[in-house]
């Protein structure tokens, strides 16, 4: 099991104009914890449309509902919880479209699941109690260089320190510049 690095919360109205405070949410971490710009995009797209799925199917009847989203970062990869207390939909049962139909007939809409599919890596749904729990995993594409790399740098920095204190030491004890 990967470690944690970070783990952050947000919880918001289930309302169509929170999206853009959702999405710059996942973004910050994401983009803050070195995830490459089309992973933030993937993660970015896909809970827009999973919030907009809950706020418009999950809590079409009830009013002021929240989503809580837990984020966990790890080494090798994103993890995102939704947590609603709307109706229960699960899309794992949703199976993927037949695009050529699908655009032989117009239709406009209903592809918002199959690109989480694509997006994603995974995608979990529990139900516990009255809450609904949707985990969106996007897993790092350079699992391997990360891990590697991140502890190097910071071994290489801590030698450097060990290395040079004297001579920062020197220069601030002098005055000198």
């Amino acid at each position: 099991m990967s470690r944690l690095i970070s783990k952050e919360q947000l919880v918001v109205p289930a309302q169509i104009n929170y999206l853009p405070v959702l999405r710059n949410f996942i973004s910050r971490i994401a983009s803050k914890n070195k995830f490459s710009q089309s992973e933030v995009n993937a993660l970015i797209i896909s809970v827009d449309e999973a919030c907009t799925n809950i706020i418009k199917h999950g809590y079409r009847d009830i009013q002021a509902g929240s989503i809580t989203v837990n984020v966990n970062v790890k080494i090798d990869r994103l993890v995102v919880e939704l947590i609603d207390h709307g109706i229960s939909f699960d899309p794992n049962q949703v199976s993927d479209p037949n695009l050529a139909q699908y655009i032989q007939n117009g239709k406009k809409g209903g592809l918002g699941i199959f690109i989480m599919k694509k997006f994603l890596d995974d995608i979990q749904y529990i139900t516990s109690g009255k809450a609904n729990i949707l985990r969106l995993i996007k897993f790092r594409k350079d699992v391997f260089i990360y891990p590697i790399l991140h502890p190097i740098s910071s071994t290489f920095r801590r030698l450097k320190e060990l290395i040079f204190p004297a001579r920062n030491n020197l220069v601030q004890s002098n005055g000198e510049a």
